[in-house]
């Protein structure tokens, strides 16, 4: 495709470098030498300058094409009378991409135009997908703005739904500390009193990074308590296998993973708790070390299954301790945690409530090596003075 050419020279030039653009099929624009104008470059494929002897006009105009066209590339080229280095070296550094000395080759110079040409089309399509990378860019902006801000409301709704207060049960005190360590945690827990004298109690996490982690984990919590309702007599483990089943109902694709412990404690102290990958919760006798109950049971939402429950009877002085997979290390559900959870509870037995589950929670804080949440709950059967033992066992706690 031919060429427009925008020619500048002096009225005084010969018109060879017409004739030989114009014998190329060039269309040619005429522009004065050193006129003041501003230059429409519109359609232009390459410029081309005949500096003659005039090298400081031409190097003054070149410069000021370059400051108006600014990022925009248009090719030019020098035509010298004479083959000057210094008058050379001046028009590549006023801007010139050739210079070319007379007697110029008319298919040397049609040549080097249709060079020119053709690095300006790739200059423009350089351009082009710049222009287009920004706009993409732009929006990625705004769309990463967009789901800053949706995180940040998923954070404050996920806030939002966990209890601030715990109900006490007729046997148990309930205490809790949840240290929210990242936008998009998923740990959720729950204590709701129940009719016949029980309460439930769980504590979970929704495994992985995602925005409906609060979500999930209070469907998964609102399961196990509608379950607790239905079947008063029901074990733990029951109550976790319908929590399980309701997840796999909502037929998610690329379903998180939800790690749970669950138990129902009666008035009389009779526990029922079952685990779903959790780590295993914290025996804390009122005589004796802590022990982990290290009941099996695999993730919620992996396949339809059975989770066995653990009976035990609490006996007043004890306690109960549950955490979430952010008391670990490196913050990884598994089997072996390497949590030093139970030295250091051990460190804590002295204090009940909230003073326990927070000291407990410091402590862990100082040796875990992620942001991942970190969620205590605790719960605590009191001493009763009129009960066989109760001061034995309170001076031995």
């Amino acid at each position: 495709m031919p060429s427009t050419v925008l020619l500048s020279a002096s009225p005084a030039a010969t018109g060879d470098l017409r004739d030989a653009l114009a014998a190329a099929g060039c269309a040619v624009r005429d522009h004065a030498l050193g006129s003041a104008p501003t230059v429409s470059f519109s359609g232009v494929d390459a410029a081309v300058l005949d500096a003659g002897d005039q090298v400081t006009a031409a190097a003054a105009q070149t410069r000021r094409w370059r400051a108006e066209l600014g990022d925009e590339h248009l090719p030019v080229v020098w035509v010298l009378d004479a083959n000057d280095p210094a008058a050379v070296a001046r028009g590549l550094d006023a801007g010139a991409d050739a210079v070319l000395v007379r007697p110029v080759d008319g298919a040397v110079l049609a040549a080097q135009v249709r060079s020119a040409a053709r690095s300006r089309a790739a200059a423009g399509r350089v351009a082009s997908r710049a222009a287009e990378a920004r706009l993409v860019g732009d929006q990625l902006t705004r769309t990463f703005a967009q789901i800053d801000r949706e995180l940040d409301l998923t954070r404050r709704v996920r806030l939002a739904l966990l209890q601030r207060t715990l109900p006490d049960s007729p046997t148990a005190t309930f205490a809790v500390c949840h240290r929210p360590r990242s936008r998009n945690g998923g740990d959720f827990y729950a204590v709701h009193a129940l009719d016949r004298g029980r309460t439930l109690f769980l504590v979970g996490d929704v495994i992985g990074h995602t925005t409906a982690g609060g979500l999930l984990g209070a469907f998964v919590a609102e399961a196990v308590r509608d379950a607790a309702r239905e079947r008063p007599t029901a074990p733990a483990g029951a109550l976790v296998a319908e929590a399980n089943l309701a997840l796999l109902r909502l037929g998610l694709e690329d379903a998180p993973l939800v790690s749970l412990v669950a138990g129902v404690l009666d008035e009389s102290g009779a526990l029922s708790i079952a685990r779903a990958g959790l780590p295993a919760p914290l025996h804390l006798p009122a005589n004796g070390p802590p022990a982990a109950w290290n009941i099996p049971g695999p993730f919620l939402g992996i396949a339809e299954t059975t989770y066995p429950s653990h009976v035990a009877r609490l006996r007043p002085g004890d306690a109960l301790l549950v955490a979430t997979d952010g008391t670990r290390p490196d913050g990884d559900p598994g089997p072996d945690d390497g949590s030093r959870l139970p030295e250091i509870a051990a460190r804590h037995a002295g204090r009940t409530g909230q003073q326990f589950v927070d000291g407990v929670a410091t402590d862990l804080l100082a040796q875990v090596r992620h942001e991942d949440d970190v969620t205590l709950l605790a719960l605590f059967v009191p001493i009763k003075l009129n009960e066989p033992n109760a001061l034995d066992v309170q001076a031995t706690a």
